[in-house]
């Protein structure tokens, strides 16, 4: 079957641009749905009888509503629809401000129109790949993941990548606080690593001006030491379309579980031992094993 042409909502108040752009992409097969406002192109991307737009291309200095102000209703609408400025005035200041909005790309006039079709192609493919992914996902009914590092082996940041990119599609999360999620789930696996598997303790920890960190220097010793290297963090993520698990269990001597009860009272405000804290603020159940060396961290979905 052949692939549908790429859908582009095209938003420029110079009618000379607008024409200029709508042909050079049509040219190539690209549906443009052009218009000399933001309110307009706006509407059409909300309108559910619409084709689905793969991408949009607007000038950024226009009466009304700017192009700065169609990024942002673009990503209220479509968070992950990419989004291409033009402008006649570039600047840093505008690139910066264009980019922390969301922006996929800015392009300077005069056009270089061979270019910005080009990043039309590229964008537009991306984006497709990833609605297939999230369309896919939705129809996901059970998926298991289960990983184990050595402790001189694990990466937090990979593992963190791999429990957070089903959250958004399954709705287990929204974009805006995915990355309080990621905190969560950062805390937990630095629990099992450091004060579980190397019995590293808090206490020890220096101020950032102090010269020396004891609890860094003890640190870097134990993954060193082939005791502690070899202990393994093993992390279990299930998940259906109603929960979303996350089991990380560690082989260190665990703890006394009896404290978690006023962990959320006291550890806010102390300098360390804030972690499991923020676990159990942004998760909606926190539970451990009887030896408080696993630790099980649970999203439901939302209503």
């Amino acid at each position: 079957m052949q692939e549908q042409p790429p859908h582009v909502l095209l938003v420029d108040d110079d009618p000379a641009v607008l024409g200029m752009v709508s042909d050079a992409l049509s040219h190539f097969g690209i549906q443009v749905h052009a218009f000399s406002e933001g309110g307009p192109a706006l509407a059409l991307l909300e309108d559910p009888a619409s084709p689905p737009i793969d991408m949009v291309i607007t000038d950024i200095n226009m009466d009304g509503m700017d192009g700065f102000d169609v990024v942002l209703r673009v990503k209220d609408i479509q968070a992950n629809l990419p989004v291409v400025l033009m402008t006649g005035q570039a600047s840093l200041e505008y690139a910066v401000r264009a980019m922390r909005m969301g922006a996929a790309n800015l392009f300077q006039k005069p056009l270089a129109l061979k270019e910005l079709v080009k990043n039309v192609f590229h964008l537009v493919e991306m984006h497709r790949d990833f609605r297939l992914a999230q369309d896919g996902l939705k129809g996901l009914q059970k998926e298991t993941r289960h990983f184990s590092f050595r402790c001189d082996e694990l990466d937090i940041g990979s593992i963190i990548r791999h429990l957070t990119d089903r959250l958004v599609p399954m709705g287990f999360a929204s974009p805006t606080n995915v990355d309080v999620i990621s905190m969560a789930f950062h805390e937990a696996l630095v629990n099992a690593l450091e004060h579980g598997n190397l019995e590293l303790d808090s206490s020890m920890k220096s101020d950032m001006f102090s010269e020396t960190d004891p609890y860094t220097t003890l640190r870097l010793k134990r993954l060193s030491d082939e005791h502690f290297a070899s202990r393994t963090v093993d992390v279990l993520m299930e998940s259906t379309p109603e929960i979303f698990a996350v089991t990380i269990t560690d082989q260190g001597p665990g703890f006394d579980t009896s404290r978690v009860a006023y962990a959320a009272e006291d550890s806010l405000h102390r300098l360390t031992g804030r972690g499991l804290a923020m676990i159990q603020m942004v998760m909606d159940e926190v539970t451990f094993n009887e030896t408080g060396n696993q630790i099980r961290l649970v999203l439901k979905k939302k209503p």
